[in-house]
């Protein structure tokens, strides 16, 4: 009998054999599919695929975060469990949250400190909460309580950061406050999750608390912090997926997984070097679970990504062609003789950043026992300090790129955060000081920080034109008539106060359309914005302006000066229609 039982198994061994190899095959399916549907995308003309994304962009964006908010449900409060935290773990975290929203949003200036793309970003949250589309809006009627655009134009910025207040502005309504108010919020909630990341990967909760301190005082995360920057919620986006990945290693469970995928998957589309997450997660996973590489489910889920990543991938060929401001090339090993200096320098000797911090990131390598936490840090930290060292405009002294640095921070925080926790473990041993070397640290930490105040406090000389432009404009709009048009080269900005606006050169360009659709429209009147742009040394923009004044006969409303720059507000007079022939 024993020959004929094993023939048997051998043939039921046979029989089964080839699904488990389907079963192999099929994660390498769905990427192949998958890269298919990518190049279908980047063969797809320009312009038919800024048309498709327009559309498209709102509904991948907000699946995504139906997802996101789904796991995070599911997998947060475990991962949190796993911790096995204390209550006395959580008053350093707790108080460093409070402190950071205070400081950020009772100390900073709110002010806008990257312009215009703080409004159009604001501009695109807009028209995602009201319209579902993603776009700047370049012609809009604010009416009747929604915004209402006729010539919508696809931007070339990542859409992670707009959605994010399109989802405010659903809840609150559109108001300018609004994105100042959620970068402050996301400031308080960073200090959690660098404490969550930290004591994830030391396994003790006071090199996490030490680390919520730190990153809830520096200062020039402080200060833009309360702009309403994409720096800030794109710091914090892939602070979050790290943490994620974190959450998988230590769970080792599918949702988990998942939800590590799906954070990749949204902080990616929040800025353009976001992308740069993707190897630390990778070296997260490498270091602390590497046998999981060889595991079906992870190829899985990388499909997975690759679906929710499709539209965004798209938008990626949609804009490759993009100058982004220069002529020459974007990346370059030239730009290292310039930018190299000057970033290097920031950590070690400059008056915006506590050299302090860097004194601490460095001692984290003396602590052997968390040289794997140490050693994702750095790598976490350098990927995102050294893409910029090449980048063209990638100085932290190049006017307010410094807010490049906030990248940087949340894994700059968690190496302090080890360094602190070693010399205060070490002090403690050796017995050098009287007092609790935890306590002491934490003194010297908040010492040190308070000659950065002023700082803190500094609106900054940088954009100090278009500044004036914007608070000269928030003026002129309060004060328009109601039912009123205004031409301008930032109509964004316009519609977030509730005035219906559009870009200068339809009036330029298309006078009849002015003459015979604006006017008629807008009963309280056709206002022109002469604004930042007009002053600028660039004849194309001036040109927009000086053509609406030569072509419309226009009435001076309202002016301002700063420095040499001029601001204004003309009502362009156009004939009265004739009046209506009763029948």
């Amino acid at each position: 009998m024993l020959p004929t039982q094993i023939s048997s198994v051998q043939i039921q061994h046979s029989s089964n054999s080839p699904s488990i190899d389907r079963r192999a095959w099929l994660p390498l399916a769905a990427w192949i599919a998958g890269a298919a549907g990518v190049a279908w995308l980047v063969r797809t003309p320009t312009s038919e695929l800024r048309e498709i994304l327009r559309h498209w962009q709102f509904w991948s964006l907000e699946a995504t975060a139906l997802i996101l908010f789904g796991l995070t449900w599911v997998v947060l409060p475990r991962f949190v469990a796993s911790l096995h935290l204390e209550r006395r773990d959580l008053i350093l975290p707790l108080a460093a949250s409070v402190l950071a929203c205070v400081l950020a949003g009772l100390v900073a200036p709110r002010t806008n400190r990257i312009y215009y793309d703080e409004h159009i970003y604001q501009g695109i949250g807009q028209n995602l909460s009201d319209l579902r589309l993603a776009q700047m809006c370049n012609d809009g009627t604010l009416e009747y309580g929604g915004l209402q655009c006729w010539r919508g134009e696809y931007n070339k910025e990542p859409y992670g950061y707009p959605y994010l207040l399109s989802l405010a502005y659903r809840l609150t309504g559109v108001h300018e406050e609004t994105a100042f108010k959620v970068n402050v919020v996301i400031v308080a909630l960073l200090v959690w999750v660098v404490f969550l990341l930290t004591t994830a990967l030391t396994e003790r909760p006071e090199a996490g608390g030490a680390a919520a301190v730190i990153a809830a005082l520096i200062p020039e995360q402080l200060r833009w912090s309360h702009s309403a920057a994409a720096e800030p919620s794109a710091a914090f986006a892939c602070a979050c997926a790290v943490l994620a990945v974190a959450a998988f290693v230590r769970l080792r469970s599918t949702p988990a997984l998942l939800w590590a995928v799906v954070a990749a998957a949204v902080a990616v589309q929040f800025r353009p070097e976001a992308v740069l997450v993707v190897p630390v997660i990778g070296l997260v996973i490498a270091v602390f679970a590497p046998d999981e590489f060889r595991q079906p489910r992870l190829w899985w889920a990388g499909a997975f990504a690759l679906i929710l990543l499709t539209v965004h991938l798209g938008h990626l060929a949609a804009v490759r062609n993009e100058g982004w401001g220069t002529s020459g090339p974007k990346f370059s090993l030239d730009y290292l003789r310039s930018n190299l200096p000057a970033n290097g320098w920031f950590f070690l000797g400059d008056l915006r950043f506590p050299v302090v911090y860097s004194i601490l990131a460095g001692a984290a390598w003396l602590n052997r026992p968390m040289r794997r936490a140490v050693a994702i840090g750095t790598a976490y930290f350098l990927l995102f300090w050294g893409i910029f060292l090449v980048f063209y405009a990638g100085s932290y002294n190049y006017g307010a790129d410094d807010r490049f640095s906030l990248m940087t921070y949340p894994a700059l925080a968690v190496l302090a955060g080890i360094g602190a926790f070693g010399l205060a473990e070490w002090f403690e041993r050796t017995g050098w000081l009287p007092i609790a070397a935890t306590h002491a640290g934490l003194a010297i930490i908040g010492f040190q920080f308070l000659p950065y105040l002023p700082f803190v406090r500094s609106v900054g000389e940088e954009a100090w034109g278009a500044r004036a432009d914007v608070e000269f404009a928030r003026i002129i709009a309060r004060d328009l008539p109601r039912n009123s048009f205004v031409l301008t080269h930032n109509p964004g900005m316009f519609h977030l106060w509730g005035v219906s606006a559009g870009q200068a050169s339809i009036a330029s360009s298309e006078g009849g359309y002015a003459a015979n659709v604006l006017a008629p429209r807008y009963s309280g009147g056709v206002f022109f914005h002469w604004n930042f742009w007009c002053n600028v040394s660039d004849p194309v923009q001036q040109s927009f302006c000086t053509d609406i004044l030569q072509r419309f006969p226009h009435t001076i409303v309202r002016e301002h000066r700063e420095r040499n720059f001029r601001y204004a507000l003309y009502r362009l007079d156009f004939p009265a229609p004739p009046p209506a022939v009763p029948r």
